[in-house]
């Protein structure tokens, strides 16, 4: 898992206090229990006006627990799990060129440590959409191509769990009737595009012989990339005639 790569000058801002004294100028405890993800390990950040915190926390049973001291006043609190292959820049997670999205589990949200002591229960959310494509042909037909996925979002901003604008390209080499799994980051709109290469291709910068509006096609199937956990698609491509299926688990299948 990679940390969030920001340094917190959280021992020098905080001060230690007597109950006696005046305790507006002294840090919060905030008692933190996360659930849900499918990954035990989760990580923690916390920043305030000047500030932050930075920490790991594990489950026992369907929780996460953690206890952390803060400076008071408003806070944006960060929890995560799944980060293993996505970079973390300046807060955003950002996808490798060529790569897919981690299978991140998120919760972010602004809150106020105006006490000694702040308790906050949060659930984690499915920031991820696992597109499984399938390539199908008729006795007749062969399948002579190379598959690209393309999109205009390129990672997640872990601050408010939106999409990172920016370039985003996965090739894939179908094996007919088999399934192909790429994990999608939320999208922002519906430009998702299916590109097919052929085979033969000899440089890297040939053109596509045929593109699919994949993102025209999840959005007449009804599915919601503003869904607070997103579901996963299924995807059919019908090589001999052009048709194309678009299904949502647990929603209603959508010929085209």
């Amino acid at each position: 898992m990679k940390s969030f790569p920001f340094i917190c000058m959280y021992a020098l801002c905080l001060v230690s206090c007597s109950i006696k004294a005046d305790r507006t100028a002294c840090p919060g405890l905030v008692s933190l229990a996360a659930r849900g993800g499918d990954e035990d390990l989760m990580q923690v950040y916390a920043s305030g006006v000047s500030s932050c915190y930075e920490g790991y926390m594990s489950k026992e049973g369907e929780t996460a627990r953690l206890s952390f001291e803060i400076e008071r006043g408003p806070l944006l609190l960060s929890v995560m799990s799944g980060l293993h292959s996505c970079d973390l820049e300046d807060g955003k997670v950002i996808i490798e060129q060529g790569g897919e999205m981690d299978e991140i589990y998120a919760f972010s949200d602004s809150v106020g440590i105006y006490s000694d002591l702040v308790e906050i229960s949060c659930r984690l959310h499915k920031q991820f959409a696992l597109l499984y494509l399938t390539i199908i042909e008729s006795e007749t037909a062969t399948y002579p191509f190379y598959v690209k996925i393309k999109g205009n979002v390129c990672g997640m901003n872990s601050s408010d769990l939106s999409p990172v604008p920016g370039p985003f390209s996965k090739m894939i080499h179908p094996v007919i009737g088999e399934y192909h799994k790429i994990c999608l980051p939320r999208q922002a709109d519906d430009s998702l595009e299916l590109e097919f290469y052929d085979k033969d291709m000899t440089k890297a910068d040939d053109s596509p012989v045929d593109k699919l509006d994949l993102g025209d096609y999840i959005r007449a199937s009804g599915y919601d990339w503003k869904s607070e956990d997103l579901q996963d698609l299924y995807v059919n491509v019908d090589y001999s005639d052009a048709g194309v299926s678009v299904q949502v688990r647990e929603w209603q299948k959508i010929e085209l």
